[in-house]
């Protein structure tokens, strides 16, 4: 499959997904402001994608540490079909995560706040898959192509004499609802995982030095680790373990 033919259809999966046009509206956040919508001639604004004031963004509490938006009040829960699909969808644009790369490896993406197999091999904290930032962008990317599809799919309709355009902002202000009620269950499960995924391999290898007493096995380690360019943390972990392991020998 084209990169073209693969992000059509990653945006048509968004778009299916997130198609509630006779669902009862939930809390939503307000419309775009004028300075982020258009007249038409028939006398209805249609709203800019993305919009100015755009809710999906990092901001910093009083200590300096990053904070995820609250962008619904009414999420979906983490498990809903909808979320799921939100945190598996993955951009063609980016095909694998920098340290992949950067190592000329194999990446594969599982979903928002899992670590790519060999970065959790590698011991790599720094995974864009469980980057806020990284994530944040990817929901940026699926809502924008789903609030264009809708918007777009809404104007035909009123130009068609099908949607009264008294009902058009009624009718996008139900989608963007539903997009971010999904959102919102995309946000907390990113959360789950990061939390429970956050520095597994590192956490793997301290308790497999642990509970090794042979100090010429892990130095083979390290020698291997470093040909292949295991992070320098584990291999610190490692080093520390033969360090009191000689310790022990010599006391």
């Amino acid at each position: 499959m084209s990169p073209s033919s693969a992000a059509s259809s990653s945006m048509h999966s968004v778009h299916s997904v997130f198609e509630h046009p006779r669902s009862a509206p939930l809390p939503h956040p307000p419309l775009p402001s004028s300075a982020s919508s258009r007249s038409t001639p028939e006398g209805f604004i249609i709203p800019v994608v993305p919009s100015s004031d755009d809710p999906l963004v990092i901001s910093y509490d009083s200590r300096g540490h990053r904070v995820l938006p609250n962008v619904s009040n009414t999420p979906l829960d983490v498990l809903d079909g909808r979320v799921t699909k939100l945190v598996q969808e993955h951009p063609m644009v980016i095909p694998k995560c920098a340290n992949c790369a950067e190592q000329g490896i194999t990446c594969s993406y599982y979903e928002a706040g899992v670590p790519c197999p060999p970065c959790s091999v590698l011991g790599i904290p720094e995974c864009d898959w469980a980057d806020p930032f990284w994530v944040l962008e990817n929901f940026r990317r699926s809502r924008d192509s789903y609030f264009c599809d809708e918007r777009d799919a809404l104007v035909k309709s009123v130009k068609e004499n099908r949607l009264p355009v008294s009902l058009f902002e009624r009718e996008f202000e139900i989608r963007m609802s539903w997009f971010y009620s999904g959102a919102q269950g995309a946000i907390n499960r990113y959360l789950l995982n990061s939390r429970a995924t956050r520095d597994v391999g590192l956490r793997g290898y301290k308790a497999l030095a642990a509970s090794t007493s042979d100090a010429s096995t892990l130095l083979r380690f390290i020698t291997l680790g470093v040909e292949t360019r295991v992070h320098p943390c584990v291999l610190q972990v490692i080093t520390e373990r033969v360090q009191d392991l000689l310790a022990s020998m010599l006391s």
